[in-house]
């Protein structure tokens, strides 16, 4: 049985409130703007600026309060039954920009809540955790999990992941795009 799981629906509603989750981070003061897609049995909520420069969601940015900072943040649920999906992704990266609008990969927050309990790391990818892209090895691939003690309350439903991932981006806010 998957971890977090909604209706069709309701994710088709979803698009506001990560728009929501995302102000603390964003420059624009509503959020950033958020587009759909689906396929494969897949339902992807993406953000962007604008227009989305592609089809990739992967590439979709949203300028973030810190005017050398922009961000990625997608969402990926997976459908497992008719009309019912369940979370398989919820992935934030910053980019750090140059003159030049050249982008590298700063940090990154993931959350993988249907992580295989028996594969590697699991306690700690399940749940909202942190990549430091920018340090040397091993933290790029470091798993640092935010709230491994909590993290059958966190999994309990969308809005429980929801709000751990809105802490974790007010520290973003507070400890890194306000400190740059």
């Amino acid at each position: 049985m998957p971890v977090i799981g909604t209706t069709l629906r309701e994710l088709s509603q979803r698009g506001d409130s990560v728009r929501r989750l995302l102000r603390p981070i964003s420059k624009v003061e509503g959020g950033p703007a958020w587009g759909n897609r689906t396929g494969s049995g897949n339902y992807i909520i993406g953000t962007h600026d604008g227009s989305p420069p592609s089809s990739d969601f992967r590439e979709w940015r949203f300028a973030t309060s810190n005017s050398s900072m922009r961000a990625m943040y997608f969402e990926c649920w997976k459908e497992y039954g008719r009309g019912r999906f369940y979370l398989f992704q919820a992935y934030l990266s910053l980019f750090q920009v140059d003159r030049l609008k050249t982008e590298r990969e700063f940090i990154a927050l993931h959350c993988d809540p249907d992580e295989p309990d028996n594969s590697p790391h699991s306690t700690y990818k399940k749940g909202p955790h942190l990549h430091i892209l920018v340090a040397d090895h091993p933290l790029p691939h470091a798993h640092i999990a935010l709230n491994r003690g909590q993290l059958e309350a966190v999994l309990s439903s969308p809005q429980s992941i929801s709000n751990a991932i809105g802490l974790a981006l007010h520290m973003i806010r507070e400890e890194i795009l306000d400190a740059i």
